[in-house]
Parts: C-alpha cells; sequence; structure tokens
C-alpha cells in the first residue's frame, strides 16, 4: 500500500477496523489519489434469497438497503470502531473506497440457505503498472490482517518475476474484473446501496487526517502509582527493586497479609503498560481467582487492559487464548486457576515466548508434580512468584525446580515478625491451649510409635524388605489421624468459644476435616452459639458467609479452603484446631486473622496444640511426628513475637518435657499437594 495506487479486494467479510493497521499506508495512497474496489458477501435473510430467485428485484434490493444501512448504523454506534469507520465513510465519500456486494444466484442457495460469497482475494497496482496478487485465508478484518490476529496463509504472485507469476496475475486481474463487473455465474454483484451510503456521507469526517494523527499518536503511558491512591511500602519497593536486578525474576517472600498481590499488581502495571508484555496470573483454587479478578479489574481499569478468564468456570477460554497471548498492541491480561493452566491443553494453546509474563500467586503449589509442567523455561519470560512460605517441606525435588524456574527467592524476605513490627500486620495476643489425648487415642498412638520405631530401627541396620518404607508411611499416617480427630477438640472449642466470644466478634475456627467441622458446628448450636459453615462441599454461597461476616459479625467453622489469600480483614479472632504436618499452613491459619482493618487493634488467635504422650522408644523418635512436635516448634516461635511473650515460656517447658528441640523442628514437616 506504501508504493499502490490501487488495491482490489474481493473478500467473504469485510471491516473496517482493518483501516486501523494500515493507517501509516493508506494517508499517503490518498494524497497519490489511490482507489480501493471491496467485493465482500452480505448474508440476508432465507425469505430475501427466495424473493432474489424469483426475481422481485426491487424487493430485494430494498431489504439489502435496509439492512446494509443497520449494519453502517451499527458501525457508527460502536465505541472501539467509531472512528475507523467515520475515517472509512470520509473515504467513501470522497470516491477513494468503493463497495459492492456479491450474492448467490438462485439455484445455488436451495441446499443452503446461509452459504455465502467467500472468496479471498487482492490485488495491487503502481503508477508503473505492476501488479501484486495475493490469495488465501485471511479476510479484510483486524483478525485476519493483524501480527497478533488468526493464524492465516496467502500465496503472492508479483507480475515482474514473469512466466507463471505474470500468467497468475493477468488471470486473477480478470477475475475481478468478471466479479466486479458482474459477469460471474452463480453471482449477483450489487452496488453498495445508495441509502446505506449517505448514512456513510452524513457522518463522514470534515478533517480526516487530523483524526487520523490523533489515532495514530502513541497511547500516553500509565500513571505511575495505583488508581486506588495505595503507594508502595518499603518493602514492597525493596522487593520489586531485588526484582528487576535479578532479570525480573524471582519469588517474593512475604508474610500472609504484607501486600503480595499489590506488589505483583504494581509489576503487572508496569509490564502491560510500558513493556508491551502479556500477562498470565495464575492463582490456586476459585475463592482466590474471585479476589484477584475484582482486584486486576478495578486497578487496570485505566490502561485498558482486557482480561481472559480460564477456569473456575470459565470455559470460552480455549478459541481464544493463542491469539490473547501472542505479541500484539493491545493490552491484555489472562487470569487462570493453577490446575487448568497445568493441563496441556492450556499450555499447548499458550502463545509462548519472552513477552508473556508469569505471575504465580502462591507459589509453592507450582512445585508439585503436576503442576510442575506449567514451569516451561519456552512459555515465559518475566516471572514473579508470591508465597509466604516458598520452600516446599519435605520436598528437595520441587523446591529445586521452583527456585531454579523462578531464579531463586528474593532478598530481603519479609517475615511474620516484620510485618508486626512495622504495623503492616495487627499485633496480637497469642492463647495456646494443650490438647491431652484421650486414653484410647493415647494407646493407639503409642502403639503405632512403637510400630514405626521398630520398622524404622530395621530400615537403619539394612533392612530392604518390600514394602517396608511404604508400611512405615501408612503408620505415620495412622497416627496423624489420631493427632488430627482428638476427642478434646471438640469441647475446647465449645469452652474457649463459650467464655470468649461476644456478639459482633468476627471468628473464625479452623477444623481438620468435614467431619470435625460438622462435630464442632453441632457442639457450637447445643451450646447456643450460631456457627457458620465453610467448606467446598457446602450447598451455601461462600462468598456470601464471608460478606455476612465481615459485615455483621459472627463464627465461621472453616477447613482447608480459608487457609490460602482469603481476605476477610476484619476478623478479630482465630481458634485453630486443625493440626497439620505442612508448616506453611500453620502460618497462614495464624496469619489469616492478623490482617489490618479500620478499628482493629489487636488480633486473638486461641491454639489447640495436641501434647504428645509419653512412649518408651529410642531418644528422638517422637521427633519423627511432625504433627506433634513441628507444630509444637512453631508454636513456640509465634508466641515469641506476640504481644503477650510469656506464652512462649509455657510452650517451652511442654517442647522440653517432651524432649523436643523446638529450634531444629520449625521446618519439619512435608506438604499435602492437591494436583487433580
Amino acid at each position: 500500500m506504501r508504493r499502490a495506487v490501487a488495491l482490489d479486494r474481493a473478500v467473504g467479510f469485510f471491516r473496517s477496523s482493518v483501516y486501523i493497521i494500515a493507517w501509516p499506508a493508506l494517508r499517503d495512497f490518498v494524497r497519490r489519489g489511490g482507489h480501493i474496489r471491496v467485493l465482500c458477501s452480505q448474508v440476508l435473510s432465507p425469505e430475501d434469497l427466495d424473493a432474489l430467485k424469483q426475481g422481485y428485484a426491487a424487493r430485494a434490493d430494498a431489504a439489502l438497503a435496509a439492512r446494509s444501512l443497520d449494519d453502517v448504523r451499527a458501525l457508527l454506534n460502536d465505541e472501539v470502531l467509531r472512528e475507523p469507520a467515520r475515517i472509512l465513510a470520509a473515504l467513501v465519500a470522497a470516491g477513494h473506497v468503493e463497495l459492492k456486494i456479491a450474492l448467490l444466484r438462485g439455484g445455488q442457495t436451495d441446499a443452503r440457505s446461509d452459504r455465502i460469497f467467500h472468496d479471498k482475494l487482492g490485488i495491487f497496482r503502481d503508477t508503473d503498472g505492476n501488479h501484486v496478487v495475493f490469495k488465501g485465508s485471511m479476510n479484510e478484518t483486524w483478525a485476519g490482517l493483524a501480527a497478533d490476529g488468526n493464524l492465516e496463509s496467502i500465496d503472492v504472485a508479483a507480475s515482474w518475476l514473469g512466466a507463471r507469476d505474470l500468467d497468475r496475475a493477468r488471470v486473477e486481474e480478470e477475475y475481478f474484473e468478471d466479479l466486479w463487473g458482474n459477469r460471474y455465474p452463480t453471482l449477483t454483484v450489487r452496488p453498495f446501496p445508495e441509502v446505506a451510503l449517505e448514512e456513510f456521507r452524513k457522518a463522514a469526517a470534515e478533517d480526516w487526517e487530523a483524526d487520523l494523527e490523533r489515532i495514530l499518536k502513541p497511547a500516553c503511558p500509565p500513571k505511575p502509582g495505583d488508581p486506588r491512591g495505595r503507594k508502595l511500602k518499603d518493602h514492597q519497593r525493596e522487593g520489586l527493586k531485588s526484582w528487576a536486578s535479578n532479570g525480573r525474576r524471582g519469588i517474593l517472600a512475604f508474610a500472609t497479609g504484607s501486600g503480595k498481590t499489590f506488589t505483583a499488581i504494581t509489576a503487572i502495571r508496569e509490564a502491560l503498560g510500558e513493556r508491551g508484555e502479556v500477562a498470565v496470573v495464575v492463582v490456586p483454587d476459585q475463592v482466590l481467582f474471585g479476589q484477584w479478578c475484582q482486584e486486576l479489574e478495578e486497578t487496570t481499569q485505566d490502561l485498558g487492559v482486557q482480561i481472559l478468564r480460564a477456569g473456575a468456570g470459565y470455559n470460552r477460554w480455549r478459541d481464544n487464548l493463542h491469539l490473547w497471548t501472542a505479541p500484539g498492541p493491545m493490552r491484555r491480561l489472562v487470569l487462570a486457576t493453577l490446575k487448568t493452566a497445568a493441563s496441556e491443553d492450556f499450555r499447548s494453546r499458550l502463545a509462548g515466548g519472552t513477552h508473556l509474563f508469569l505471575v504465580a500467586d502462591e507459589v509453592h503449589r507450582l512445585g508439585s508434580p503436576h503442576h510442575r509442567k506449567l514451569m516451561d523455561e519456552r512459555l515465559f519470560g518475566p516471572r514473579l512468584g508470591l508465597s509466604a512460605t516458598p520452600e516446599r517441606a519435605g520436598d528437595e525435588v520441587g523446591t529445586a525446580a521452583l527456585i531454579g524456574f523462578f531464579r531463586g527467592v528474593l532478598e530481603p524476605r519479609y517475615t511474620l515478625a516484620d510485618a508486626v513490627r512495622d504495623r503492616v500486620l495487627t499485633p496480637y495476643f497469642y492463647r495456646p491451649h494443650t490438647v491431652r489425648l484421650a486414653d484410647d487415642e493415647a494407646e493407639e498412638w503409642r502403639r503405632l510409635s512403637t510400630e514405626i520405631a521398630q520398622l524404622t530401627a530395621r530400615m537403619a541396620t539394612g533392612d530392604t524388605s518390600p514394602g517396608l518404607d511404604e508400611r512405615i508411611k501408612r503408620l505415620l499416617i495412622q497416627r496423624a489421624k489420631v493427632v488430627k480427630h482428638a476427642a478434646a477438640k471438640v469441647p475446647l472449642a465449645v469452652e474457649v468459644l463459650s467464655t470468649e466470644y461476644q456478639s459482633g466478634q468476627r471468628w473464625i475456627v479452623y477444623c481438620d476435616d468435614l467431619f470435625q467441622l460438622e462435630a464442632v458446628c453441632d457442639a457450637l448450636h447445643g451450646a447456643g452459639l450460631q456457627a457458620m459453615p465453610f467448606h467446598s462441599q457446602g450447598e451455601s454461597d461462600r462468598a456470601a458467609t464471608l460478606r455476612w461476616l465481615d459485615l455483621r459479625g459472627g463464627i465461621v467453622v472453616a477447613i482447608k479452603c480459608l487457609d490460602e489469600g482469603v481476605d476477610v480483614p476484619s476478623v478479630t479472632h482465630a481458634l485453630i484446631l486443625a493440626s497439620s504436618k505442612n508448616p506453611r499452613e500453620f502460618v497462614q491459619r495464624r496469619g489469616r486473622v492478623l490482617r489490618r482493618a479500620d478499628n482493629k487493634a489487636l488480633a486473638f488467635v486461641h491454639d489447640a496444640i495436641v501434647v504428645p504422650p509419653k512412649v518408651e522408644v529410642p531418644v528422638g523418635e517422637r521427633a519423627k511426628d511432625p504433627i506433634t512436635t513441628g507444630e509444637l516448634a512453631r508454636a513456640v516461635e509465634f508466641a515469641q513475637h506476640a504481644d503477650n511473650p510469656a506464652a512462649a515460656v509455657d510452650l517451652q517447658k511442654i517442647a522440653i518435657e517432651a524432649g523436643i528441640d523446638w529450634r531444629t523442628l520449625l521446618n519439619n514437616g512435608s506438604e499435602e499437594d492437591e494436583d487433580e
């Protein structure tokens, strides 16, 4: 087009937005007196086609005129297409663009009345009579021609190359002239209806070149900061600085509630607004998906960012993902659940490359064997992981994969102690409650511990009996269940809440599983305390439950689905009944209640700590129970940063009596992944 003075185009579909792509060349083309002839289809109703078939030309022309007029008005009223449509109108009014419509003649539409003219031919001419002919799959639309549009293919012939190229150029030129002149069999070609042309003329831009300059002017860079007026805190600023110096790769290890999401959104705004990258944000579950979706919509709206959702009930991403993640001028972002993003279906449709910016919330989840597939160097350039505790407990392979892909955990880390010191998190009182196993539970715990110790000793002496290791693992799981399901936890919940709960307070009670949750709810109801269950299998609206808790207060009894990233900052009290071999869950559950909120000066964390019973096994064997020993060790550390640090002294005494060196066991435990 930069060299041409004429363009003939026969296409199935034509949209004025295509001229956005051609703007830079279009101005000089018009100044040279360039002329464009476009022949495209126009789908009519069966009644209109039937009328044409029977020769009622007048009626067909009237219907065609009305349909075309509606199309023109729709173009001119569209927010996105208004400007290109007005400029197209000016070009049509000035005679630079001429349009005709091709209709299948009678006899060709009997079998399928929705058939249309769908050929794809283009011919450029210059002042010296040279021709460039191209023919292929693309329509004269944005999706057909844009660099980030459809995957299309064309064949090209140039007349000056002679031989077959010249012959083909002549054949295609004659073919187009036959089409344009309404001389081609099976087609009826009609001028673009006068009534529609008149609508274009009314809407024509008075100074289309000035409008063109305005459209072509580069968009203003995004304003720094946040649309909500938030500013980066020192640890967030230092984290992004460390990330940038690490080649825009790394994991931010920020304590729960210390602003990981806002820090990541600051990086996302820069990537989309200034670097022209496409962001892919991956979150672990549907609850976090909803929170991120709202946050991204509100904080990227000023940049005109378009969001494609994948997972969490959104299933229409498959047809769009490749184009959405390809390089291009539009600001785009993909928000996906981890289950969807790690799937072969999702990964195979990504337009991978250095232009893709990966943000992974709760990034430790990517280290599991199934989700690890998403960490493919070919798919992403910049990458940012977020987690309060990025290392995977008891999983050296998964941790190494995370560290390798993200290029390390960024320094400085920002711990819970740092956040409480800086008042980023709410100061808290810690009230640990020791729980003793019932006689039958303690007996079962001792029996399992003795058997574990015996089998472990056999392995230590070189016993390689088949299945020995698996047997030990099963016994460890059974022993963990004894601790998790300790019967004393339910009456403890009733005792604590009956004594401490006051109307208007906001409490979360963490349970181990659905069985314990139901038992606690029933016991609380029996004591006259209303409790709202919160779990993934519930029939109630979980979001509505959290809104009610935030606005009115009350008691929510929850299981694992409240562990990661769920924001209810107004919660002031937590009772932790759940026991876990994963240190991350300990940190997340207790940190959830420490988020800052208006009129919230202190948080209160009540903790059920199961004390391991004494058992005659070799010294140190009891430390192999990752729940009873690991949680006690972590509770000591948590207590040391509370506003009542004396609680740590009592816990240390319990640890000493149990023969536990709590300083060496803070990270003792293992992951519990949910890959599928």
